[in-house]
């Protein structure tokens, strides 16, 4: 194992693979040079938009404002400076709105587990919202919930909306209406989610064997060809596409635990089964009922 000195990341030298995120760094780092010469360097955590302040504000703490090995009218400067700093950092309704914001992104992308990098899309188009007044009448934890779903389909990270709305405390249906608003305020192209990336998941939870997942990866790849995919839900696809191939194998996978795993109904696994059985014809696979 060896560890990055500038990024602080924990290597695995035999595989390449990353062990830990990069830590946040107190120390200054190890100066660099750069394109004219002169040297740089650079002290405590990453600037970080998932952060009220982005990690660059100056924070005087009480202890350094009691510190008895200065005179009395240095503390008491420092103790007005302390006053005016924190009057500053929470003064309008926008930056305590913003505190309050990051701090519940934080909290949901803790319950969800998701990475850095989603963490950190989500709170930038939070912070675009609330430049934009989008955030203004509609609740802090919709925003947030609907900035995090929107940074998880940006990034590829698979999180259904029923998954973000049961995390966050809130409807499917009021999520995805603010999902609309904040989408279109920011003018934000969105691709079609992948059902692909549904399918490890739902099959694990319903207890599908390998061979039936592999076989419901072909079918939808089929009809991701014939464009079957376009306007439909795609837990609800990875779904009958799981349900379609333990039918083609004879697998004993109950349709009812693969709605339950989807967070769909058993009638919208059987429509969009019959979406997927022209993907399965092409193929050349059995008719099943």
């Amino acid at each position: 194992m060896v560890r990055d000195a500038e990024t602080g990341e924990v290597i695995c030298t035999n595989c390449g693979f990353v062990l830990s995120d990069p830590t946040e760094q107190y120390a200054a780092p190890v100066p660099r040079r750069t394109e004219e010469g002169l040297l740089e360097s650079q002290s405590g955590p990453p600037g970080r938009f998932s952060a009220f302040d982005k990690n660059l504000s100056t924070i005087i703490s009480r202890a350094q404002a009691s510190n008895r090995n200065i005179s009395a009218d240095e503390r008491l400067q420092l103790w007005r400076l302390r006053r005016t700093q924190l009057r500053a950092s929470a003064g309008s309704s926008m930056a305590r709105n913003l505190s309050r914001a990051m701090s519940q992104l934080r909290g949901l992308s803790g319950r969800l587990n998701l990475p850095e990098v989603v963490t950190e899309r989500a709170a930038l188009m939070y912070r675009r919202a609330l430049n934009k007044g989008l955030v203004r009448g509609r609740p802090i934890n919709g925003m947030v919930a609907a900035s995090t779903y929107a940074a998880c389909r940006l990034t590829d990270v698979p999180r259904s909306l029923s998954e973000i709305a049961k995390a966050s405390g809130m409807s499917r249906k009021l999520l995805a209406h603010y999902y609309r608003a904040l989408v279109r305020s920011l003018d934000v192209t969105m691709a079609i989610e992948d059902p692909l990336k549904r399918v490890s998941k739902i099959a694990s939870r319903a207890g599908a064997d390998s061979q039936t997942e592999m076989l419901a990866g072909k079918i939808l790849r089929e009809a991701i060809r014939l464009r079957v995919n376009v306007g439909k839900d795609p837990d609800g696809l990875a779904a009958a596409a799981l349900d379609l191939a333990a039918r083609i194998r004879g697998s004993m996978v109950m349709q009812r635990d693969l709605a339950k795993a989807a967070g769909v109904s058993e009638v919208t696994i059987r429509s969009r089964m019959r979406d997927l059985k022209t993907a399965a014809k092409s193929l050349g696979l059995p008719d099943v009922a």
